[in-house]
């Protein structure tokens, strides 16, 4: 496990983004894409059905327009996009949004790879969404109105609004509300969550933390799918800070800015805090998790293009990495938890596009 050393930089967003489509010759690259796209899959048609792919696209769009593409070819074209160019072609029409029914962009679900960051207003829906190659792009988010982001795994966020939880994958817009409302209507700064999968898993449990500094005391709550009701556990001795947090192998982890550590097993429901003891050769058996190095944290910031001086509360998220899966932290600039202050929040996401059944339920 890597060494942990808490930062909190006073930073500030330059104005610099754009949309999905962004200017006329970013246009012309994702149209471009599509073409790309539609000849390598008429190429990899045998001679018959490629020849026959040629005249239906020809007669199509002889005397209409890109939307009138068959239904067949849009999806076959969106499973093989990746995630913003997905976005782009589902903005296009109708009919090319449906045809995104079964599209997934599972190019994006690969390890190792950096997480996105969604920066938001509580009393705002506009957003602005950095990628790991630095674009930044303003979205419209409603869910995110009024909400605040608790915990983010897999590409999904658990986001509280109003005294209810759900779940949101801000790409497809999928939402899923626990049924049952957290205990406490409003929040403070000083609660975080994970889940130990993705919403849609039948084990999915989510944990809720209160960690009182000043009253000494560490409660957690716990919710699995199917359950009743929220679950309290508790300690009489809380952590510094809370960093980090993770799930690993049936048991929640969470890490605060000293030396110290509360954990949560599934199987028993056991609520303990020890001391963080880090491994002295590499033979020693310890969780395969990481703390980002100042180096890493550096580089996060350096994407964001801030500068000093404004409040900003971010979520943190893990990793999927080779080796050690990566916890990225929960940080808060100075001023950010100042009474009457309207701070900037954001979120460590993995960029997914889930899909569910509109069914779906908790």
């Amino acid at each position: 496990m890597g060494c942990f050393q808490a930062t909190n930089p006073k930073r500030k967003v330059l104005t610099t983004s754009r949309n999905w489509m962004g200017d006329l010759s970013s246009k012309k690259l994702f149209f471009s894409k599509v073409i790309s796209i539609l000849v390598s899959i008429v190429n990899a048609a045998s001679s018959t059905e490629g020849q026959g792919l040629r005249l239906r696209i020809r007669g199509q769009m002889g005397a209409r327009d890109w939307s009138d593409l068959p239904s067949e070819l849009l999806q076959l074209i969106a499973v093989r996009l990746g995630l913003i160019e997905l976005l782009s072609f589902r903005g296009v029409c109708k009919d090319w949004n449906s045809a995104t029914s079964t599209a997934s962009a599972e190019i994006e679900a690969l390890p190792n790879q950096e997480p996105w960051f969604l920066l938001y207003r509580e009393d705002n829906s506009q957003c602005m969404l950095v990628t790991d190659s630095n674009r930044k792009y303003t979205i419209t988010i409603p869910e995110l109105n009024g909400a605040t982001c608790l915990a983010s795994n897999q590409g999904w966020l658990l986001l509280f609004r109003e005294g209810s939880m759900f779940f949101f994958c801000p790409f497809s817009r999928a939402k899923i509300e626990l049924p049952w409302e957290f205990p406490n209507t409003v929040i403070s700064d000083d609660i975080v969550a994970v889940f130990s999968s993705p919403p849609t898993s039948q084990d999915c449990l989510v944990c809720v933390v209160m960690n009182g500094i000043e009253t000494e005391k560490f409660e957690l709550y716990a919710i699995h799918r199917g359950a009743a009701a929220w679950t309290k556990h508790q300690l009489d001795h809380s952590l510094d800070k809370i960093e980090y947090v993770a799930y690993h192998d049936g048991v929640f982890y969470f890490f605060d800015d000293t030396c110290w550590m509360v954990y949560f097993s599934i199987e028993d429901r056991r609520l303990g805090r020890c001391m963080i003891r880090y491994a002295e050769s590499e033979k020693e058996k310890c969780l395969p998790l990481r703390f980002c190095s100042d180096t890493e944290k550096n580089e996060m910031k350096k994407r964001l293009g801030l500068e000093e001086g404004i409040a900003l509360s971010t979520c943190g998220t893990v990793v999927s990495c080779d080796k050690a899966d990566k916890m990225i932290p929960y940080e808060d600039t100075e001023n950010a938890t100042e009474p009457g202050c309207n701070p900037l929040k954001g979120v460590w996401f993995q960029p997914r596009f889930h899909q569910i059944d509109q069914k779906q339920s908790w």
